[in-house]
């Protein structure tokens, strides 16, 4: 059986193309059933069928899925629905992907698997593998505006990553893993740790899971060589089969951190060697816009900057692009409902508190 679906001649961009498997929602269709809400209410608004999004053998764009999840957190009212859903999903349940992980020699080498062909998955975020000293980092960026579901989003992917490392050392004990949110909490820290049983921060500069990079060299008991490289073989032709105009946002987000500035839209396609005009389409397509794309990577460099430097505020204002400070404290009482300042102080009580 195949784990993807032929492209079709209909979908013009990689946000619309029918691409996720709903073998991704099933657990979530029972979880949400067991509160009494029914499959016909989580598929309003997207065009599908119940059935379609009952059957475990279909495909449905990301946009899609961004609705039905929309609707699973307006039904449910459960801010941590995200964090339970992806601590259900079974390695099994990614596909091929599930597979290379699954035969993997190590833990570090499955961790590398499941975020090379990531998004093969997944189109809804951008993840990333950093090391760090003694610390292997998992970062997820938002590869699309999606500002009503990508708490969820974010929650799924630390979650499903704190399920398949426990799994693959079989030992719990050993986890001692962080998970960093940059949003503030919507329920008390205990409630995040009682789902993912390792500790957790808000309000951090990006959103991470944080892995001592001992436990990489952990092997795992499934390795097959062989059958880890038919797994790769075929994730490589599923990538191929995607749309390149996915990597537009990845692209522009990397530019702006080797360029470490904020360029206009005038500039960044210059840059592309493309026509703003072009570069608005492409994004329109992929459900996000250029301002979006900037005012994403200024929040995480101002968290970063107040919380790891003693960096004044009217500096940080200057190195964000902002030529008037005040302009920088509106933005950023928008990002997190309060000013540079108040989120610095909160920060440092709650460091020594």
């Amino acid at each position: 059986m195949s784990a993807y679906p032929p492209a079709t001649a209909h979908t013009s961009s990689a946000a619309n193309r029918p691409f996720i498997g709903t073998e991704y929602l099933a657990q979530l269709i029972d979880m949400l059933a067991q509160q009494g809400i029914t499959t016909n209410q989580l598929a309003q608004g997207t065009g599908l069928s119940a059935r379609v999004l009952a059957s475990p053998q279909e495909f449905i764009s990301p946009l899609q899925y961004h609705k039905v999840i929309e609707n699973a957190l307006a039904l449910s009212g459960d801010p941590l629905l995200g964090l339970e859903h992806g601590r259900r999903l079974s390695i099994s349940s990614h596909g091929f992907l599930g597979f290379a992980i699954l035969a993997s020699d190590n833990l570090g080498q499955a961790l590398s698997l499941a975020i090379r062909y990531a998004r093969t998955r997944t189109l809804l975020a951008d993840i990333r593998f950093i090391n760090d000293q003694d610390t292997a980092i998992i970062q997820i960026n938002r590869l699309a505006a999606m500002p009503s579901t990508f708490s969820f989003v974010v929650q799924n992917i630390i979650s499903t990553f704190v399920s398949i490392s426990r799994f693959l050392t079989q030992n719990t004990d050993e986890l001692t893993a962080v998970a960093k949110f940059t949003d503030a909490p919507s329920r008390p820290a205990s409630c995040y740790e009682s789902i993912l049983d390792i500790p957790v921060m808000f309000n951090q500069p990006h959103n991470q899971l944080c892995i001592p990079s001992f436990l990489l060299d952990t092997p795992v008991s499934t390795a097959n060589t062989t059958a880890r490289r038919m797994a790769e073989a075929e994730c490589e032709k599923l990538l191929a089969e995607l749309d390149r105009g996915q990597d537009l946002v990845t692209q522009i987000r990397r530019n702006i951190e080797h360029m470490n500035a904020y360029p206009t839209l005038a500039v960044m396609a210059k840059t592309l060697n493309s026509s703003p005009r072009t570069v608005n389409r492409q994004l329109a397509q992929l459900n996000t816009t250029y301002q979006n794309i900037i005012d994403e990577a200024r929040r995480e460099r101002a968290l970063q900057l107040l919380l790891e430097t003693r960096t004044p505020v009217e500096d940080i204002a200057h190195q964000l692009g902002y030529n008037d400070p005040s302009n920088f404290g509106r933005a950023f009482r928008r990002w997190l409902g309060m000013s540079p300042r108040a989120f610095r102080k909160n920060a440092g009580a709650s460091e020594h508190g």
